[in-house]
């Protein structure tokens, strides 16, 4: 199958209408249990169901959902001073933002307000993420409770994201120059670290972290399935920062970070964490024309078209079947492929494809 704009727009409303077809009138997804006396199901009664589906049913064009949506988010999850997160035990499910990034969804549903033109929604949770800005430099710290002081690559980069989009462009482009001093200081040409202090700069020593959590530290040119979103998303807000001050730096830094990871494993744009690199990507084949980042693009937009199933939802890699996939893992990964496919459909129309 020849991709196009056309073919990836078509997958992604197909998506986003199983999405929306999920949905109760409440606004939020069906469960697998009993739901209780208000509609609420115990295994979809989690941010993490929800915090990139509103941008993509937004997008995508099923406005209604992502409006309903946003409202359940708002009454069941958000906080006086403009935090969303699960409940006092838990900010969300998975295993990287609950530890590594716990601003994340704050930043995907700033996103969408954004996209839905609802600012005083996105400022509200905007003014929250700044509060865990550190000034000086313009890094966002990975951690709300307990607080910390790790900045991360990828809270900095949402977080300069959700500055751009709401008002806030000059603390943008400050925790930018902040990233590209980030990725100027790495030493090891295998490793891209994700952690700094004020203190020590670069975060290299991981005698405090489980092993199995490296990946979060680091990204390893030499293996497969990492975390290739937490210098994606840096990528990805240089370009923007870029087309905002057309300071070619920004997308001089864009590209050096693409070519590290063309440099790497195959999966950087051939995996399930990797939508951002191909959204990326189909920006650059944009702004510069030049076909090796159209290639990238195309092989993570292949990668994401094969997981889709005939109903629309999106299988991961090592799942047989939906029963076999964790419902919210199943909602996770169909909103997040989705909003890559719609978003790289734009970039590869402008550029007549």
């Amino acid at each position: 199958m020849k991709i196009s704009s056309t073919v990836l727009l078509e997958a992604a409303h197909r998506s986003a209408r199983w999405l929306a077809s999920q949905q109760n009138p409440l606004g939020n997804y069906r469960g697998t249990t009993v739901p209780d006396e208000n509609g609420i199901y115990s295994d979809t009664d989690d941010i993490g169901c929800y915090y990139k589906s509103i941008y993509s049913l937004r997008v995508a064009g099923q406005d209604a959902a992502a409006a309903r949506m946003m409202r359940h988010v708002v009454d069941r999850y958000m906080h006086e001073n403009g935090d969303i997160y699960t409940n006092e035990q838990s900010r969300s499910s998975g295993s990287y933002g609950p530890v590594f990034c716990q601003m994340y969804q704050n930043a995907w549903l700033a996103r969408a307000a954004a996209a839905m033109r609802w600012y005083g929604l996105g400022r509200k949770i905007t003014e929250f993420m700044i509060s865990l800005r550190e000034p000086e430099s313009g890094g966002f710290y990975a951690h709300v409770k307990p607080p910390s002081k790790i900045i991360d690559s990828c809270a900095t980069a949402v977080g300069a994201l959700a500055c751009l989009q709401h008002q806030q462009p000059a603390l943008a482009v400050e925790s930018v120059d902040f990233l590209l001093k980030m990725f100027e200081a790495q030493k090891d040409p295998d490793k891209l670290y994700t952690r700094w202090t004020k203190q020590d700069g670069l975060v290299t020593d991981l005698t405090d972290i489980e092993e199995k959590s490296y990946k979060y530290c680091y990204i390893d040119r030499k293996a497969g399935k990492q975390a290739y979103w937490i210098w994606g998303w840096p990528m990805n807000i240089m370009i923007a920062t870029y087309e905002y001050t057309a300071d070619e730096k920004y997308l001089l830094g864009a590209i050096a970070i693409w070519e590290w990871l063309a440099s790497a494993h195959e999966d950087a744009f051939c995996f399930t964490t990797a939508g951002k690199d191909g959204w990326g990507s189909a920006m650059l084949y944009r702004v510069s024309g030049e076909d090796r980042y159209l290639e990238k693009n195309l092989s993570q937009m292949e990668f994401i078209l094969s997981r889709q199933q005939p109903a629309g939802w999106m299988l991961g890699p090592g799942s047989k079947d939906f029963a076999s996939q964790p419902l919210r893992t199943t909602y996770d990964f169909t909103a997040d492929f989705t909003s890559w496919l719609i978003d790289s459909s734009m970039e590869l129309a402008y550029m007549g494809l």
